[in-house]
């Protein structure tokens, strides 16, 4: 069992961009698929008043996630269903000014199959780090 006050699996990229403008691009819940490349879609849908969205991956595999907090340049969500077999997943994608630009942080904390602790960290990892690269395409 991991220690549920840290995250399994931190990514973060520094850009040259204002973090309004970036925030502009990644802060919409339901608009993943706009600017990470390993999704196709994102269906946002309204379930007792929570906000949800439906992602598909360029594999065809399915996310539903939870929409749980919003801030300033954050929102943390959980994925309620998914392709992985992780329980208690829980992620927080944010943007931090800083002079000259700002950094943006995805990390995420979970429960992963035991014996599998290092290929679940690698596959978030992974996908963290797609989306990170795509914004370094765009922002760059």
């Amino acid at each position: 069992m991991t220690d549920s006050s840290h995250d399994r699996v931190t990514r973060m990229i520094r850009l040259s961009a204002p973090p309004e403008d970036v925030w502009r691009a990644i802060g919409d819940f339901d608009g993943v698929a706009g600017w990470h490349p390993a999704f196709v879609a994102a269906e946002p849908t309204e379930i007792d008043g929570e906000r949800y969205r439906r992602l598909t991956t360029t594999e065809g595999e399915q996310y539903f996630d939870r929409l749980i907090e919003t801030g300033p340049l954050r929102y943390a969500y959980e994925t309620a269903e998914g392709p992985l077999a992780l329980s208690d997943f829980r992620a927080t994608l944010a943007c931090v000014a800083e002079k000259g630009g700002c950094h943006v942080f995805w990390s995420a904390r979970f429960e992963p199959p035991e014996g599998q602790e290092r290929e679940a960290d690698e596959v978030v990892g992974a996908l963290f780090e797609i989306g990170l690269a795509a914004l370094a395409d765009r922002f760059q």
